[in-house]
């Protein structure tokens, strides 16, 4: 992404959040979805004890989300506005917090796992390269998996503003880092979301991952 697109993204958020303060409707969530969102992204992989790292994290609303239903994850969010950090460690001073481009500087350290949460639905000049990228980063820096959701373009209508992006497509980009990999778009009509699961070791007689192994009828 350009350092123009990414300080007009900055400015986008920073004259919402002047005219909403701490509102749903500065990160462009006008529905109330937000929850559902985390709850299928969160929802796939026992995260008791686990490492999570919020990628695009806005305000860090994740991190609220994680301390109702998985209190014993270890959040961590970043996002590329340092405004929306400020505020959201108003909202939340205990939460680990932090702006900055890990496009351009990386994570720092892995964790277990990667999550991001409508960060690649609005529209820049090589949406496509933003997504590899971003793909390029969560593998480098998860140890078990990460996963994302998106717009889809199997729509109606789309927005100006919004893109939208080929469900077979992502698909396909997905498998390019396991072949343990989760599509959903049973939650919502327009939007899907992908788990990329890096514990891909399968018993190699039976091509089944090892938790299920105990379904085979190994004496027939």
């Amino acid at each position: 992404m350009r350092d123009s697109e990414k300080e007009a993204i900055i400015d986008r958020y920073n004259r919402r959040l002047a005219e909403f303060g701490y509102d749903q409707r500065t990160l462009g969530w006008t529905k109330g979805k937000h929850d559902l969102r985390f709850y299928v992204l969160l929802s796939h992989w026992n995260l008791d004890n686990m490492d999570i790292m919020d990628f695009g994290c806005g305000f860090g609303d994740m991190y609220a989300y994680c301390r109702r239903h998985f209190p014993n994850v270890r959040y961590h969010g970043i996002d590329l506005n340092p405004e929306l950090i400020r505020e959201g460690k108003r909202q939340y001073p205990e939460a680990d917090l932090t702006s900055g481009d890990a496009l351009v500087s990386g994570l720092g350290r892995k964790y277990d796992y990667i999550f991001s949460s409508g960060v690649h639905n609005l529209k820049v000049s090589d949406n496509w390269r933003f997504i590899e990228e971003s793909f390029e980063l969560f593998h480098e820096f998860s140890t078990r998996g990460f996963a994302l959701n998106f717009l889809s373009n199997k729509v109606e209508y789309e927005l100006d503003h919004t893109y939208h992006s080929d469900p077979a497509q992502v698909l396909d980009l997905c498998y390019k880092y396991s072949n343990r990999v989760v599509f959903r778009n049973d939650y919502m009509a327009f939007e899907f979301a992908v788990f990329v699961d890096k514990q891909d070791d399968f018993d190699k007689e039976y091509g089944v991952y090892p938790e299920y192994l105990r379904f085979i009828e190994k004496d027939r």
